[in-house]
């Protein structure tokens, strides 16, 4: 594929870029692309849920209602960046800047195909839904926006979320739903003593944790890939090498398929823990599959028919604004590669971002 590129992509995606739109600040993301819309010829509104901008905008008034959803919000660059990361830079092919992949990157290639499309389709029903709370997902984002739209009966038949998802190559992957996530804080509670006196609770602490990482909660199933424990933080406080602290705290993750709930999880990892240790559940979303075979499969054909390669159906990486969405419509993402967010010296390449518009384009007029 070339490494030509649409002066629109770039011209939507600096504006964007430029929007130091760390969640859940705006900074004025939100506002461009209703601006943008509205020239279009969209009907848009801003939602304002506490900190939190929300839009949905609506263009014609056609018998399915296709919309394209993802948010304007971005986790802060931290790290050392060979490029200012709030000015887009294009260099060897990539276009660098925080946001470009996660997910400013494929919006901006989505607004493009959408304006395209509805040039020579004018007698036909597109909307947009945007928020400023992806990468924290409190009920002040997407969740927010639905509950507005579902209590004025807006009915959307089916949804794209252009986020950064792909298991690989961009587009390439239609991820069609979620794990359930629950964030576990456990705390092992012992004498505080001297180092050499062999009495440390810490060891037997981490000797748990080894095992519960390590033997498998399932082996996945047609749906879903296996369930996953993982630990995010272990921190005593302690400074002294000589010291074994009373405590010692661990944070943990677990991803999992619908072999489980958040019932079940629970009691397993309560079974697996002795008397000095505590625990702190918090449950974050419930497995599921937002979109039926028919979706699935009608976008199989256009994306491999457009791309001609094979493409993948599956619920590989984290968890979307799509555990709203699933909510009022049948929804999927399809998107840049889910290895470049976040990253220190973000990127999405030229070659992948025509790529998306391509896909996009084809999904708005075959759908």
């Amino acid at each position: 594929m070339c490494k030509c590129i649409n002066n629109m992509y770039v011209d939507i995606l600096r504006s964007l870029v430029k929007c130091k739109s760390i969640t859940p600040n705006s900074d004025g993301a939100i506002e461009y692309c209703h601006d943008l819309l509205t020239s279009w010829g969209f009907i848009s509104k801003i939602y304002n849920h506490g900190p939190v901008l929300n839009l949905y905008a609506k263009y014609g008034n056609g018998n399915k209602n296709i919309c394209i959803a993802g948010h304007i919000d971005v986790v802060p660059p931290i790290g050392n960046w060979s490029y200012n990361p709030w000015e887009l830079t294009n260099s060897n092919g990539k276009l660098y800047g925080r946001g470009t992949n996660d997910m400013k990157g494929p919006l901006s290639a989505a607004l493009v195909a959408i304006h395209d499309y509805i040039k020579n389709n004018q007698h036909t029903s597109i909307s947009v839904m945007l928020t400023s709370d992806e990468e924290v997902m409190t009920d002040n984002g997407m969740k927010s926006l639905v509950k507005e739209l579902i209590a004025h009966n807006e009915k959307i038949h089916y949804c794209i979320l252009s986020e950064s998802c792909s298991k690989g190559n961009a587009g390439e992957y239609i991820k069609i739903g979620c794990k359930g996530s629950l964030n576990i804080d456990l705390t092992s509670n012992g004498e505080q003593c001297h180092v050499a006196s062999g009495n440390n609770h810490i060891n037997n602490f981490i000797l748990l944790l080894n095992n519960l990482v390590n033997i498998p909660l399932d082996n996945g199933n047609e749906r879903f890939e296996k369930s996953i424990i993982n630990i995010t933080s272990i921190d005593t406080g302690n400074d002294t090498r000589n010291i074994v602290p009373p405590s010692i705290q661990a944070k943990l993750n677990i991803r999992f398929n619908d072999n489980w709930t958040h019932d079940s999880l629970e009691q397993y990892i309560i079974s697996k823990l002795s008397n000095n240790i505590t625990c702190r559940f918090q449950r974050f979303g419930n497995p599921f599959i937002g979109a039926s075979i028919e979706y699935q499969t009608k976008l199989k054909y256009i994306i491999e028919r457009t791309l001609n390669k094979k493409v993948e159906i599956g619920t590989y990486g984290g968890n979307s604004d799509a555990l709203s969405l699933h909510d009022i419509t049948e929804v999927v993402e399809i998107g840049s590669p889910l290895a470049q967010a976040h990253i220190v010296d973000e990127y999405i390449t030229i070659d992948d971002m025509n790529k998306l518009y391509n896909i996009y384009k084809a999904i708005l007029e075959n759908l």
